[in-house]
């Protein structure tokens, strides 16, 4: 019977965080409201947005809307705590709070190469936080700077997937 309920709540978590998904980017590229799938993906999200605004304001950083992330980590916790409890959401979050790093941590590192407006809100909030831990790794390990090629974002990752096989360990040892 417990199944009966999950898997439809699952269902329609999944395809509302890939609506939450398509609002963010339909927003990131600035595509004209009028058009009907746009329209639809705005009455779906927007109530949520506007609620998740309301209740923390603070959501908003530099111009940059965070409640679609903040919307998104809410509905994954709920939905993984359906299906697996409160260790394996807690684990899922971790994994998540990971890989988002470790794709900030790729972004910053192309970024590097191309030189985009420091000050734009996005570049300045990539920056804002990857650039500790450069830092903490060139300082600890000045070696990694090697023919002017900074090897530490690879440390970084390679560091962050070990975290993340430890923790998944640990977890699977419980």
């Amino acid at each position: 019977m417990e199944n009966l309920l999950i898997a439809p709540l699952h269902l329609i978590i999944s395809i509302y965080i890939w609506v939450i998904i398509a609002s963010a980017i339909l927003s990131f590229f600035q595509v004209d409201p009028r058009q009907p799938v746009v329209e639809v993906v705005e009455k779906m999200t927007q109530p949520a947005f506007s609620f998740i605004r309301q209740k923390m304001p603070y959501v908003v950083i530099s111009g940059i809307d965070l409640s679609p992330l903040v919307l998104l980590i809410g509905l994954q916790l709920l939905d993984n705590l359906l299906i697996g409890g409160f260790v394996y959401a807690l684990l899922q979050i971790l994994h998540s709070v990971i890989f988002t790093y470790m794709l900030l941590i790729i972004i910053a590192s192309v970024l590097s190469f191309i030189k985009l407006d420091p000050y734009n809100p996005i570049v300045s909030t990539i920056h804002k936080l990857t650039d500790p831990t450069f830092r903490f790794v060139r300082e600890k390990a000045p070696f990694l700077v090697v023919s002017g090629i900074d090897l530490s974002p690879i440390v970084i990752i390679i560091s962050l997937q070990l975290i993340n096989g430890f923790i998944t360990q640990l977890f699977m040892g419980m």
